[in-house]
C-alpha cells in the first residue's frame, strides 16, 4: 500500500489525486509514514463504513475545489498570452516564443524565419463598413493564416491589422512558400457578414536566420518589418524578402 501510494503520487505530480491509506497498523509510526509519503488520510482496519464514506466525501469536496482553482488558473494563464479578438498569441507571448526559438536556432545551427503580414488599406474597411465588420475580418484573417501554416509554426497578432508568423527550422525558400500560400489563401477568400462582401489583400515581409546581418530575434523581426514596408511601398498586395530587398514580387493567380 505504501509503495502504491508513492507511485500514484509521483505519476500524478501535476494534479491532485486524493488517496486514503487503509491499514491494520494503528501505531503512530505507521500513520506518520503513510501521511509523509503522500496519503491524504489514514484509516485503520476495522473501520466503520459510515466514517469511511464521510472521509471519501470530504476528500472529493477538496478535490473538486482544487480542480476548480486549477481550471481558473489555466484559463487566466491562457488569457494572458492570447489576443482577445483573434484568439491567436498576443505580442507578449510572441516575444517569449521568438526568444526561445531563436536561441534554439543559434544553439543547434538551425534555420528560423518570420513573416510579417499586414492587411492592405484596412483603415478603409473600418471607415466604410464599421469596426464591428473590421473585427470580423481580422478574426477570419487570423483563421486563414493559421490554416496556411504548420502546427509547429507560431501565429501572433503583432498589433492592429498586423500578424507575425514564426517558422522554426525554415530557411528563406520554405518561408517564401509559406508566404505565397498565405497570400493566395487570403486573396481567394471573400469576407462577408451576409450583407457586406469584400476582398482583402495582404502585404508580407520575410526575414530569416542564419544570416550575417541577424544576431538577435529583435533584428529578425525588425528586418521582416522593413521588408513589409518595402512591399507596401512597391504597391502592396505582394511579398518582399528582406535580405534581397529588390526581390519584391506579386505572385500570379492560378
Amino acid at each position: 500500500g505504501l509503495e502504491v501510494c508513492s507511485i500514484v503520487k509521483s505519476l500524478a505530480a501535476e494534479r491532485f489525486v486524493p488517496i486514503i491509506l487503509m491499514s491494520t497498523k494503528d501505531d503512530i509510526e505507521s500513520r506518520v509514514r503513510g501521511l509523509r509519503i503522500g496519503a491524504d488520510d489514514y484509516v485503520v482496519k476495522p473501520f466503520d463504513k459510515r466514517e469511511l464514506l464521510a472521509r471519501v466525501e470530504a476528500l472529493l469536496r477538496i478535490k473538486k475545489a482544487h480542480d476548480e482553482v486549477e481550471a481558473q488558473r489555466e484559463k487566466l494563464e491562457a488569457l494572458s498570452i492570447t489576443d482577445p479578438l483573434t484568439g491567436v498569441f498576443n505580442q507578449r507571448a510572441m516575444q517569449q516564443r521568438l526568444h526561445d526559438e531563436f536561441q534554439r536556432a543559434q544553439r543547434y545551427n538551425e534555420s528560423i524565419s518570420v513573416l510579417m503580414i499586414d492587411a492592405d488599406h484596412f483603415k478603409n474597411v473600418n471607415d466604410e463598413y464599421g469596426h464591428q465588420f473590421g473585427d470580423k475580418v481580422l478574426r477570419e484573417l487570423a483563421g486563414i493564416i493559421s490554416e496556411s501554416v504548420r502546427e509547429v509554426d507560431v501565429l501572433a497578432r503583432y498589433g492592429g491589422e498586423e500578424f507575425l508568423v514564426i517558422l522554426p527550422q525554415t530557411h528563406f525558400t520554405g518561408s517564401l512558400t509559406v508566404a505565397e500560400r498565405v497570400w493566395r489563401s487570403v486573396n481567394e477568400h471573400t469576407f462577408t457578414n451576409g450583407q457586406i462582401s469584400i476582398k482583402v489583400s495582404v502585404s508580407i515581409g520575410v526575414s530569416f536566420y542564419p544570416n550575417k546581418d541577424v544576431a538577435s530575434w529583435e533584428q529578425l523581426v525588425g528586418f521582416a518589418d522593413q521588408a513589409l514596408y518595402e512591399a507596401k511601398r512597391q504597391g502592396r498586395d505582394r511579398i518582399c524578402l528582406h535580405q534581397h530587398l529588390n526581390y519584391v514580387y506579386h505572385p500570379d493567380h492560378d
